[in-house]
């Protein structure tokens, strides 16, 4: 098949105004070819678009499944579940095209149930209110030395505060950076220690005196000095947070997070340490850490994690998710396997929600990719689609039940 037909078929499916005998020709040629002959196609069609889930796993097969039992694909007339057909996968790339075409062709069911489908989204819209809940953004608190507070959405760009220390500054880009004084005022105010906060449905990026870089993902804080001086950089996290340190070997920096700490020379490192999870996950992209807890240690190289639960000083190390633990970073929820209980506690941070539960619905496990930046109502529906559960939204709650 030309490329030029290729991508008009796949235009048409995902828009749902592909005919019947294209859709089974469209299917034909992706059974019959390697997805990554095709994996350009598929992700202009994504960015145009810009959605739907990357699924990966057993629901992955699930999915494929699925869309290998379009009625269209088998030329029924009649629109009924079919036993899944056994498939061979040349790489994880199928997977996104196979739930790419899922989510905007629905294994041809939206074509066949389009009232249904539009009475769901207005379900979710009646329930919420238009524009009650929307994804997070750039907002923080800066909190200085003195106890003033400062709403960073509302300030505006430049000059920010001035201590002997140094001074504060707002960049056009939705980020705060510190200028270092002589070292000699740095170091007469060396407790001069400030706060950065992102509430729930906030994220913020601040670069420290040092040239050290951070990212704060909602509902989190860093304290930190407005200067480093002495022989050490030390911070405090609650929350999660991606540093790049500055190098500068002659004066480590230390992030410490209740009683755990991670020690780092000049690095890329994820830190996810929430008050409402067990345990404290910190995963190295380049260079060099040392977790510490107590009397225990571990070193780790890049591509690992360590996680240290609160209720020991066990420190376990292994290979890291890199995609999964960078995802809220670049804009994205990955959920691999997760249950609907620590999935909810994403959403709830990110679009600022309180979630109840009605029933026994913690055993169901949801793999896949979504972006942060999309609607809840979307999310929502993706995860009815994918699993047996269903969502109400009430105001600003979720009620989750089967």
């Amino acid at each position: 098949m030309k490329k030029a037909k290729l991508q008009r078929l796949v235009h048409q499916y995902f828009n749902d105004t592909i005919s019947r005998a294209d859709c089974v020709e469209l299917l034909e040629y992706l059974n019959n070819t390697n997805p990554d002959e095709i994996a350009d196609v598929i992700d202009t069609e994504l960015i145009n678009f810009n959605k739907g889930p990357e699924f990966r796993g057993k629901q992955s097969a699930d999915v494929l499944s699925r869309i290998k039992s379009d009625p269209r694909f088998t030329q029924s007339p009649v629109v009924e579940e079919a036993y899944p057909v056994i498939v061979k996968f040349y790489s994880r790339r199928w997977f996104q095209i196979a739930a790419a075409l899922l989510v905007f062709g629905t294994a041809a069911l939206i074509i066949f149930n389009k009232n249904t489908s539009n009475q769901a989204t207005k379900k979710y819209t009646a329930d919420q209110g238009a524009g009650a809940i929307v994804p997070g953004s750039n907002k923080a608190i800066l909190t200085l030395a003195g106890g003033k507070t400062i709403v960073l959405k509302n300030a505006a760009n430049g000059l920010l505060a001035q201590t002997a220390a140094g001074n504060v500054l707002k960049t056009n880009n939705g980020q705060i950076l510190y200028s270092t004084a002589s070292k000699t005022d740095a170091a007469t105010n060396q407790d001069n220690i400030n706060t950065l906060s992102t509430p729930r449905g906030g994220t913020y990026q601040v670069v420290l005196s040092d040239g050290t870089k951070v990212w704060l993902n909602a509902a989190s804080s860093i304290s930190y000095p407005v200067a480093f001086t002495g022989k050490e950089r030390h911070v405090s996290l609650s929350g999660e947070a991606y540093f790049e340190v500055a190098k500068n070997k002659e004066m480590p920096f230390y992030v410490s997070i209740n009683n755990v700490q991670v020690k780092v020379l000049g690095t890329h490192f994820n830190i996810a340490a929430y008050n409402d999870d067990n345990e404290i996950t910190t995963t190295l992209l380049e260079g060099a850490v040392q977790v510490t807890k107590n009397n225990a240690r571990s070193l780790l190289r890049p591509g690992q994690k360590a996680i240290v639960n609160n209720n020991s000083d066990n420190i376990a190390v292994s290979d890291a998710d890199i995609e999964d633990a960078m995802a809220w970073k670049n804009g994205y929820f990955i959920f691999d396997d997760d249950d609907i209980t620590g999935i909810m506690k994403k959403v709830s941070r990110w679009y600022d929600v309180s979630v109840s539960y009605q029933g026994n619905v913690s055993n169901q496990k949801f793999g896949g990719t979504f972006y942060r930046s999309k609607s809840i109502t979307e999310l929502l529906q993706y995860l009815e689609k994918i699993g047996k559960i269903h969502f109400t939204v009430e105001g600003r709650r979720i009620i989750v039940m089967k």
